[in-house]
């Protein structure tokens, strides 16, 4: 009986040591049961606060000097004369919303960008990260985080979608065509392309690859990228299986107009923004060599953009640190400022976020995690804000928007109530 007793306990004690265990391997690799309890974790920790299921990091306090209305103009004699284009999270349906705004902060057109729509078993929530305005009102859309390119007309409807890869993070006009990048996997993959494709069809009409035509091209590319000798690189695995060792979150091309100010450059070269080790590098386009590279003193930085004063600009999210930056940085010299250091302006998104120079010298800055988007003249004052109000307290995030230089887009089509675009009246 003692033995019996003996053996069922030790049994009990193992499958306990073994639910552990399981437990413990299913938490590190986010794996089914432990993903599920996490999502119920905070839902329910949404719903305590704003009433609403929400995802993780999708809404914020509102910050003290954020108005509690959702688009305002401060003053309109500062601010730039344009349209500002917004992706945003709309708490109350859980889906990604693209704005228009007019310069008069007069909502011109909305639809709900669904990924269903894109994909066979596509969820209509996915996540959005870029919706970019095309000059005929049509929406360029990357989803990041499931397959998927598309572009979307004035009312949501797919005039063309690529599901043949993760497109992610990024799109941006070149000479010729649009760029992303793109990724068989994404989720932290070390297989990354840089893709140039054609914003009518979808077409894709360049691809450089990040280790075959950048990194393995010589020893000084894969040292500017921080990659040791005979580093073994992975092109299967995801995040959780393996590092996030580059995190790629933008690409740009230097445009023939503004290459006269990097003499060190020339017109088409790639500027490119690795998050995971602080670097902001140029990419020489017709031998994939790397021109230039700095790693500071922005920290998880996203959007670097070139500047037409020879300069590239940085939104560093300085992770951890509570207030991100604006930083600008000569490649000539190695100089580098911050914008808007002792204007008293502060905005923080841990990840993510935007910044674009207006005609008029202000900056538009996206705050994705605060769900603010504001305009700041380079004296720090705010004087055109976005916030994507839940309720009294809280914002929802806005992953992106951008300003489009003008009085006027007589082109732009809207989306009609019957559900099809039309023309802007």
């Amino acid at each position: 009986m003692k033995a019996r007793l003996a053996s069922f306990a030790a049994l009990i004690f193992l499958v306990g040591v073994g639910s552990f265990l399981a437990g413990m391997w299913t938490t590190y690799k986010a794996w089914w049961p432990w993903q599920k309890l996490d999502e119920i974790r905070a839902a329910w920790k949404s719903y305590r606060r704003t009433g609403l299921f929400l995802p993780e990091d999708s809404y914020a306090v509102r910050r003290p000097d954020a108005p509690n209305a959702r688009h305002v103009i401060h003053d309109p004699q500062r601010a730039a004369r344009g349209y500002w284009a917004v992706n945003r999270l709309d708490a109350q349906t859980g889906m990604h919303m693209f704005e228009l705004w007019s310069p008069e902060g007069e909502l011109l057109n909305t639809f709900p960008i669904d990924h269903s729509r894109v994909l066979d078993h596509g969820r209509p929530e996915e996540f959005v990260h870029v919706a970019t305005l095309l000059p005929d009102g049509s929406v360029l859309v990357v989803w990041d985080d499931a397959p998927g390119m598309a572009r979307l007309d004035a009312c949501g409807n797919p005039v063309w979608t690529r599901t043949d890869r993760i497109y992610h993070h990024s799109i941006e006009r070149g000479m010729n065509g649009y760029w992303t990048w793109a990724s068989a996997i994404w989720n932290g993959g070390e297989d990354q392309q840089m893709i140039r494709f054609d914003p009518q069809t979808g077409e894709i009409l360049e691809e450089l690859d990040l280790i075959d035509d950048v990194i393995l091209r010589s020893p000084e590319n894969a040292l500017a990228l921080k990659v040791p000798e005979d580093f073994a690189f992975d092109r299967s695995t995801h995040f959780g299986d393996r590092a996030d060792i580059f995190h790629p979150n933008d690409l740009e091309e230097l445009l023939p107009e503004m290459a006269p100010a990097f003499p060190m450059f020339e017109a088409g070269d790639l500027l490119i923004s690795n998050r995971n080790i602080d670097q902001v590098a140029v990419i020489g386009r017709r031998d994939g060599r790397v021109k230039w590279g700095d790693y500071g003193p922005w920290h998880r930085q996203h959007d670097a953009d070139f500047l037409p004063d020879g300069t590239i600009g940085v939104f560093s999210n300085n992770t951890d640190r509570f207030r991100s930056s604006i930083m600008v940085i000569d490649p000539a010299t190695g100089k580098a400022r911050d914008q808007f250091h002792g204007t008293g302006i502060r905005f923080s998104s841990y990840i993510m976020g935007k910044h674009q120079l207006l005609p008029n010298g202000n900056w538009l800055i996206v705050s994705t995690m605060e769900g603010r988007v504001i305009e700041a003249a380079p004296d720090g004052t705010i004087v055109r804000e976005y916030n994507n109000l839940i309720d009294d307290r809280y914002n929802a995030i806005v992953p992106y928007a951008e300003f489009h230089p003008g009085d006027t887009m007589i082109d732009v089509a809207i989306c009609g109530t019957d559900g099809k675009a039309k023309a802007n009246q």
